[in-house]
Order: structure tokens, then C-alpha cells, then sequence
């Protein structure tokens, strides 16, 4: 298997069977909701579009087909893709009202839907942007958790994932690396170049962005530029896997831990400290807190088929000592709740692993922490077995509800918070791996079926089920509970049952919760409400 150099994907004809995920990609975006697909993804493809036109377009033409062209305002996918090319960031609130600031800057936003359309991924937004009087026309899609791909630039076809350095551009004649570095005054690792109509579109990738007086030797080389720069604060430095299974996880746990494992994994991929990572793992823990206290106020979902309040509602039952789960699990089903129902009203969350799952990882932890009496640095322990339980999985597997189901985002996520409970319970790595595999195989087959488009039915409810799920595991697993099927054939199981899906119960809006009477009525609502927004 063959490994690309730069992002991490396996460039086997299979596609993207074998990534190299971050811990962060695991455990983020840090976002504003309501989708890590839809809403987050859309916000990069955007800023990737700005980078590559090099600043704000004059105007902007969306594309959107299948499914996302029907719940595309559901998730503020068209708002992301706007907030991204006027320069805002994933967390940004200003998402909520990007249209309307591209509106009172003069820009004008125009969305072109293709719902019968099956030819595109349904992930994708086909962008065709004007700057200064040229014309681009940039392709993206979204892989899940918020991370992307970008596919096209003006025709030709590449394979870039927003973290890297370098430059793409068009000349009359093809360059080797050596032979640009040696024309720009620059260190590139790879030039490769396509042709078309004897034009040679070349991708070249550095350690670092280009300097001014690099570029301006290239701009005369070339008949077209575009800059590339990595948007986050992290990137893929190494593309080997310190592990590549959960197999090969036990085996180097037994030296160690768990957490020691996962910060070697990130040091190596990403090339950062040990320090770096707890601290970027405390930010998403501080992220995931604030989301469970915004949760239990009251929000103000985009579709507002619900009240807005159900976390909180339950929380008064807890607290009232009447409900039959217990003080730890009512909390938790209610803190999760309120997180997903923050998320639904375009609040700032922590996607683990997606948006759409979100509630699950903070209301497990939070809930458990507060009753083992846990420190902060144990938190961070337990939040690093998530995240690493959450690579080894979407290292092979989607986590994407359009891509393999509701069992590829609650599924992954109860998985994760059930071997982030173990270990918080001081459980071995053997333990953790367990209730991963006893959690995830639970949901096995979970559908993707969101009623009109928001994630708001049953999306939200869907992550109380994944904490019940989450304790029920890992309280086997510390019990000594094996799971028969080894956790590495269950996401084998888990990739098999996302590969036998129906695509109508991949989010389309057809089978399932969605085809019921009370969700057409819903649907109709909420399309004219839609057509009201323009």
C-alpha cells in the first residue's frame, strides 16, 4: 500500500481506504455547528478557495448535488462556504450571517442545487469564483469530521487536504522539483505536473509557504499562480503510522500507557511536542465544558422542529432524583443532549469525531470525571485514549453519516467515550480496547436518516443512546467482559456494513425516520422556509 507523502491518503485505486487522521481530526474541529461536514469542511473549502485566488472573490457561484443540494441550508453549508472565503475561521459566529455580510460587501452569492444529480459526490460544492476580473472554478468535498479534499483547480485535478505548503501553477513546459527550486530560489519536496491542451498545471509542495521574492520569480515563470499555505496549526510531517491497529496499539501500550502511545503517534505524524499536544487537548477539553453549559440554557435550533430545551428537561428530572438511569447516566444522556442541541443552534463545539456526534465524548467524560474526583491531567489522558480509538478507526473507515451511516458518527463516537471511560476508571489498555469493541459493534448498521436535513431529528436524541451505550461498555469491559469478535475485526465489520448500506439510508433524506408522514410534513416546512431564505 502506498502512502501520499503530503496528506496522509492512500493513493491506491481504492481511494480512501487508509488515511493518517490527526489526533485532532479525531477530537475536532473546535467549530461552530450545526455539521462538521456540512458547516465546518464547508468553512475550509472556503478559505482554501480564498487562499487560492488569493483574497475575497468578487462574486461567488455554489454548485451543490444529491443530498446536500436538499439539506445544504439545514447544516449553513452555503453560509460556511461564504464565511470561508471572506476569511473566517471554523469557530467564527460570524458563519451564522456570512451571506449577509457578503451581501452589505457587495459580493453577490448565488446557489445553483442539483438534487437529482448522482454523478458527484454528494459531499462535494463546485465553487466558480471571480477575482480582479479572472475566473476560477475550484472543486472540494467534504471526508468527514471536517476534514476535506480539494479535487479541481480551474479544470485540472488535484488532491490537497489544507495542510500544505507550496504553490500550484500553469506553465508552457513541465518542472521537476530541482528544477523549480533551482528557478525560485525555493526547497520543494515534489513537483508533480498533468497536461492539457499543452498546458502542464503543476502541484508543488515546500516545508513552508514561498517568500515574496520566490513567488515573483515564479509569477514569471508561470501563466497562472495560486499560493498554498496549511490553514491549521498542524500537519502531517510524517506519513508512516507509529501504529496501524489496535493490535499494534496493545503491543506498544505494553511498554507504556495508552496516552504515552497516542502522544508519540501525534509527535511523530505532526512533528510537535508532547507538551503541544496536552495543551491542544486541553483546548478541546475546555471547548467541550463550555458546550455542556451553553446546552443546558436555552438554544435556538436553525430548523426549530424542537423546543430547544430537552437537555435541560432531563437534567431537572436527575436532579430531582426520579429518573430510573441514575445520577451518573441521566447526567450524562442530559449533558449530551444539551450539547447537540447548542450545536443545532450554530454554537461553538468540539466535533468528536464529527459535529453530528458532539454531545456523546463531553457528556460521558464530564459526568465521570466530576464523580472519580478526576485531575485534569487524567481528563487529558482519557480524551487522548478517544482520540487515538477514533484515528485507528477513521484511519480505515469514514466518520461520515453521509458516507457509511449514523453507526460511522454516534457508533465511533459512543466507541470512543467508552475507552475514554475505562481509562478514566483506571482500566488497562486491554480494558480500553474492549469496551471500544463492545460499544462500536452495538451500533453496527445505525442508519443516516435526518428528517428534512438539520441536525435536529433524530440526530440529537441519537447521542443520549450513544452515552448509554458508551457506560453499558465499558462497565462490561472493566468487568473483564470480552468481546469474542477482537476490535480490529469489528471495524473490519463496521467497514463492511457502511460498504452494504443503501444510499438511501446514507442521508438522503429517503429511507428510515426521514420517509415517515410527520417527516414529509416536516420537510415541507422547512423547504419553504428554505425558499424564503433564499
Amino acid at each position: 500500500m502506498s502512502i501520499c507523502t503530503q496528506c496522509g491518503m492512500c493513493t491506491n485505486s481504492g481511494g480512501n481506504t487508509d488515511r493518517l487522521p490527526s489526533l485532532f481530526d479525531s477530537i475536532g474541529p473546535i467549530m461552530t455547528g450545526p455539521s462538521s461536514s456540512h458547516t465546518a469542511g464547508m468553512v475550509r473549502i472556503g478559505r482554501m478557495c480564498r487562499q487560492l485566488i488569493g483574497g475575497a472573490p468578487d462574486t461567488i457561484d455554489l454548485y451543490f448535488y444529491g443530498a446536500l443540494s436538499m439539506t445544504y441550508k439545514g447544516h449553513a453549508s452555503d453560509s460556511g462556504v461564504v464565511a470561508g472565503l471572506l476569511g473566517q475561521l471554523e469557530d467564527s459566529p460570524g458563519i451564522k450571517t456570512a451571506l449577509q455580510t457578503a451581501k452589505a460587501q457587495g459580493i453577490p452569492v448565488v446557489v445553483h442545487r442539483y438534487p437529482d444529480d448522482t454523478s458527484h459526490s454528494p459531499a462535494t460544492v463546485d465553487t466558480e469564483l471571480t477575482r480582479n476580473g479572472e475566473r476560477y472554478r475550484i472543486v472540494g468535498l467534504t471526508i468527514g469530521g471536517g476534514e476535506i479534499q480539494m479535487s479541481e483547480v480551474d479544470g485540472f485535478p488535484v488532491e490537497l487536504y489544507g495542510s500544505e505548503d507550496g504553490v500550484l501553477f500553469s506553465t508552457s513546459k513541465a518542472y521537476t522539483a530541482a528544477e523549480l527550486s533551482s528557478a525560485v530560489g525555493a526547497t520543494f519536496q515534489s513537483c508533480v505536473s498533468t497536461v492539457n491542451d499543452g498546458v502542464y498545471f503543476h502541484t508543488a509542495i515546500s516545508d513552508r509557504s514561498l517568500s515574496e521574492d520566490a513567488m515573483a520569480k515564479l509569477k514569471l515563470l508561470a501563466s497562472k499562480v495560486y499560493p498554498l499555505a496549511g490553514l491549521w496549526d498542524f500537519k502531517l510531517v510524517n506519513a508512516e503510522p507509529l501504529v496501524n491497529s489496535f493490535d499494534e496499539l496493545l503491543a506498544r501500550a505494553k511498554a507504556s500507557s495508552i496516552p504515552a502511545v497516542a502522544e508519540e503517534f501525534e509527535a511523530k505524524r505532526s512533528g510537535v511536542t508532547r507538551e503541544w499536544i496536552r495543551k491542544k487537548t486541553l483546548e478541546a477539553w475546555k471547548t467541550m465544558k463550555a458546550s455542556v453549559v451553553a446546552g443546558l440554557g436555552k438554544n435556538n435550533l436553525v430548523a426549530g422542529f424542537m423546543p430547544g430545551d430537552d437537555g435541560a428537561k432531563l437534567m431537572k428530572l436527575v436532579n430531582k432524583g426520579k429518573n430510573l438511569s441514575g445520577p451518573i447516566v441521566g447526567t450524562a444522556v442530559a449533558r449530551a443532549i444539551g450539547v447537540m442541541e447548542a450545536n443545532g443552534s450554530m454554537c461553538c463545539v468540539c466535533a468528536s469525531p464529527t459535529a453530528g456526534s458532539c454531545g456523546v465524548i463531553p457528556g460521558c467524560l464530564l459526568t465521570s470525571a466530576e464523580q472519580l474526583h478526576s485531575s485534569e491531567d487524567q481528563i487529558i489522558d482519557a480524551l487522548l485514549v478517544a482520540a487515538m480509538t477514533g484515528v485507528l478507526i477513521a484511519k480505515r473507515a469514514p466518520v461520515s453519516g453521509a458516507l457509511g451511516g449514523c453507526q460511522s458518527e454516534i457508533g465511533v463516537a459512543s466507541a470512543m467515550a467508552a475507552a475514554g471511560l475505562v481509562q478514566l476508571a483506571g482500566g488497562t489498555p486491554l480494558q480500553c480496547c474492549e469496551a471500544m469493541a463492545l460499544a462500536l459493534k452495538n451500533i453496527l448498521g445505525l442508519i443516516c436518516d435526518p428528517v428534512a436535513g438539520p441536525v435536529e431529528i433524530p440526530c440529537i436524541k441519537r447521542n443520549a443512546i450513544g452515552v448509554g451505550n458508551a457506560y453499558v461498555a465499558a462497565d462490561m469491559a472493566l468487568a473483564g467482559i470480552r468481546s469474542v469478535i477482537p476490535s480490529d475485526e469489528v471495524v473490519d465489520a463496521l467497514i463492511n456494513t457502511q460498504q452494504l448500506l443503501p444510499r438511501e439510508l446514507r442521508g438522503t433524506l429517503v429511507g428510515g425516520l426521514a420517509s415517515t408522514k410527520t417527516a414529509r410534513q416536516l420537510k415541507d416546512v422547512w423547504y419553504k422556509r428554505m425558499e424564503e431564505m433564499g
